[in-house]
């Protein structure tokens, strides 16, 4: 097996960065944070549909975790720092959404909202500067071990709670408000189980069982833009498998791999019509190719900088209320990340994100034959990628998609970083394993935590 060794002592500088043990209580407050994030359930309890926001109670609960989000981002400054300095696009994003308030159609919402996601993508860089990737990776599966044991309980024992009846009867839901938005937090999971099942043998037994059931929840859900999701994670997952003892043919699979998966998503994004007429779906029927034709057009209003970010679907918005009157349907969101984006920040904030995308999937594409984790982040994105089609998932604030989305970026900007700066790296831990060339079994991963 090829690891990266760890120079003597004699040899080299000790490096500046390393990782320390995480405690036990540290690691309940990461899950519970996580847990806070995923908005299983509070959601239901103390917003709606309308008002995700929701009351005075829901908004108080947050503060605690920005509290703790400062504290942690300033007891681990020097890597904190490394990221901003090599994530620059992620960072800009972050506080053009606060900034929007400057230009925004209701700039306390504006402002209000920016602040939360400002947290979030904090959140996010805490975990990426705290973790190393086997514990990020494990810490995300044990919060969402948990979320599909409380959502199979939802939906078995309390089907009138878990279980959608006026629309989409029969699809299981379980602690969100509707089907998709289960199907598409369990395929992305599945894809993160389906990774340590390979990798984390330790544990395997654990994300073994958690796979099935992200599985079963997905196919539960009955949305198919979840299942399609889900099956491209496998297949990324698959591809790597397959081509894990040829270095070029990894890199040429991966070259078409992605060219393939950026061309059919402008195909998606340009003719949804034909790409629905080809897989016998009407996407009509469901309005987004009506509300992105209207968006469009609104959106020429103010091209470069949006309406300020979170204000654009408001109750009392003028622009929501013609679209609304277009296309006869109290649309809630673009149903489109990149046009949600658009809506907020304008071009200007679509162009960092995209800047920050590509920069993230080139660094994963770069070192995969590296790197194990690395195929983890390129799965990620890509995924992410799909489901962005057709949800708003870009910049949420308190969403743990978007908080994923951070910690993964910032993960593969320390790895970027000089090694000095990045952490001790030590033969046969999980942030330097890679599965070895054919037929050699793997190795198992036992005893360390962090240097």
């Amino acid at each position: 097996m090829h690891v990266l060794q760890t120079a003597s002592p004699s040899s080299a500088p000790k490096p500046a960065l390393t990782f320390a043990p995480v405690s036990r209580a540290e690691g309940f407050v990461i899950v519970l944070g996580l847990l806070l994030f995923s908005q299983a359930l509070l959601g239901r309890l103390f917003a709606s549909e309308d008002n995700p926001e929701g009351g005075a109670i829901l908004r108080f609960l947050w503060l605690p975790v920005y509290g703790y989000c400062m504290i942690m981002l300033a007891l681990n400054w020097r890597k904190v720092f490394t990221i901003i300095s090599r994530a620059p696009f992620l960072t800009l994003l972050s506080v053009l959404a606060m900034l929007s308030a400057l230009w925004s159609i209701d700039p306390g919402t504006s402002f209000r909202r920016g602040i939360a996601v400002f947290f979030t993508f904090g959140f996010g860089l805490y975990l990426a500067a705290r973790l190393s990737w086997r514990d990020l990776l494990r810490y995300m599966g044990l919060t969402w071990f948990i979320l599909a044991i409380g959502n199979l309980i939802a939906g078995a024992l309390t089907p009138s709670f878990g279980v959608m009846h006026e629309i989409h009867p029969g699809a299981w839901r379980g602690l969100w408000f509707e089907k998709n938005a289960m199907g598409g937090f369990f395929a992305r999971a599945a894809f993160l189980f389906a990774f340590l099942a390979i990798l984390d043998r330790d544990w395997r037994r654990l994300w073994c069982v958690s796979l099935v059931l992200s599985v079963g929840l997905v196919l539960l859900s009955t949305s198919k833009t979840s299942l399609l999701g889900m099956l491209l994670g496998f297949g990324i997952l698959g591809a790597w498998l397959w081509m894990r003892g040829n270095r070029f043919l990894t890199l040429v699979s991966l070259w078409s791999l992605f060219t393939l998966g950026l061309s059919v998503g402008l195909f998606l994004f340009l003719m949804p019509e034909t790409a629905a007429s080809i897989i016998g779906r009407d996407l009509t029927l469901t309005g987004r190719t009506d509300i992105w034709a209207v968006l469009l057009e609104v959106m020429e209003e103010r091209p470069v900088l949006g309406f300020g970010y979170g204000t654009f679907w408001a109750l009392d918005s003028e622009p929501a209320e013609y679209v609304r009157a277009v296309t006869e349907w109290e649309v809630p969101t673009a149903h489109n990340g990149l046009l949600e984006v658009m809506l907020a920040l304008g071009r200007l904030g679509a162009a960092v994100f995209v800047l920050d995308f590509l920069l993230n999937v080139w660094r994963a594409m770069s070192t995969i034959h590296r790197r194990s984790t690395s195929i983890f982040a390129f799965g990620s994105f890509a995924v992410f990628a799909l489901f962005s089609i057709s949800e708003s998932i870009i910049l949420n604030q308190n969403s743990i998609t978007w908080l994923t989305y951070c910690a993964i970026a910032g993960k593969l900007a320390l790895d970027a970083a000089p090694v000095r700066e990045r952490e001790t790296r030590q033969p046969a831990r999980f942030n330097d394993i890679r599965l070895p060339p054919k037929p050699e079994p793997t190795q198992p991963l036992r005893g360390r935590t962090h240097s």
